[in-house]
């Protein structure tokens, strides 16, 4: 009988350890899901893995923008296309010279031609007669230059007569008698001679000049004609040794 309650008690003992055992395992387990240590990329959203690995398309065009090739090619095309434009503005710009250049030689040929035909019309008017005795025409100027206006003929004699008996010009008159007095004064050729008198009226001037240094007034006029005042088309003049006497005409 004792026997049998020893056995029995083994059993029962042998149940409640097994059972006390189980429980404290599965005690165990929930003390370690209760305690699981929670890092940051426990709680973070999962789009922090995806902000980490950007989208394919994005590293597609990230890799062409940075691609060594295109780049070059790119550059390279610019370059290109920059020397296109250049090459573009210099070939205008040496159209635009060339026509300026042309232009100015044509506008020289007009006035060279104009010159010619004036003198012409000079020397045909010389023909005709005039109203004017030689002793009126040697009272509109002083010694040396009387003869000068007394050697003139036709045309270019009623013309000096008719302008020293006009009335002073003190508009258009009076500007070109200061530019002319002006510039040859302040030419470096200007100590050379001596202005002696400028008369202007329109559309005439008579320049009277002596000469103190050989080729001083051939010099002035030369400059003068280039000045944008200058408008005169027919000149008409007579020297003698060092005296130089100069009527002018638009």
């Amino acid at each position: 009988m004792n026997l049998v309650k020893a056995v029995v008690l083994v059993i029962v003992g042998a149940i409640l350890g097994f059972s006390f055992s189980l429980i404290g395992k599965v005690k165990n387990e929930e003390s370690i899901k209760t305690n699981k240590v929670i890092t940051p990329e426990t709680y973070l959203p999962n789009t922090t893995s995806a902000s980490k690995t950007p989208p394919v398309l994005n590293m597609k065009k990230v890799v062409v923008q940075n691609d060594p090739v295109l780049i070059h090619n790119q550059t390279k095309n610019r370059v290109k296309e920059d020397k296109m434009l250049n090459q573009d503005h210099l070939d205008l710009t040496k159209i635009n010279s060339d026509l300026i250049e042309k232009n100015i030689i044509l506008d020289n040929k007009y006035y060279k031609l104009k010159r010619k035909t004036n003198l012409l019309e000079q020397q045909l008017n010389e023909l005709d007669g005039s109203k004017a005795t030689n002793d009126e025409m040697e009272a509109f100027a002083p010694e040396p230059f009387k003869s000068y206006l007394s050697s003139f003929r036709g045309k270019t004699r009623n013309d000096i007569f008719d302008f020293h008996n006009k009335e002073d010009d003190l508009d258009w008159g009076y500007d070109i008698k200061n530019s002319i007095s002006d510039f040859v004064l302040t030419h470096y050729d200007g100590t050379g001679i001596e202005l002696i008198s400028v008369i202007c009226k329109q559309p005439y001037c008579e320049i009277l000049v002596i000469e103190k240094e050989e080729d001083s007034w051939k010099n002035i006029m030369k400059d003068m004609t280039q000045q944008s005042w200058w408008k005169f088309s027919s000149t008409t003049s007579s020297s003698n040794n060092l005296s130089i006497y100069i009527f002018l005409s638009q």
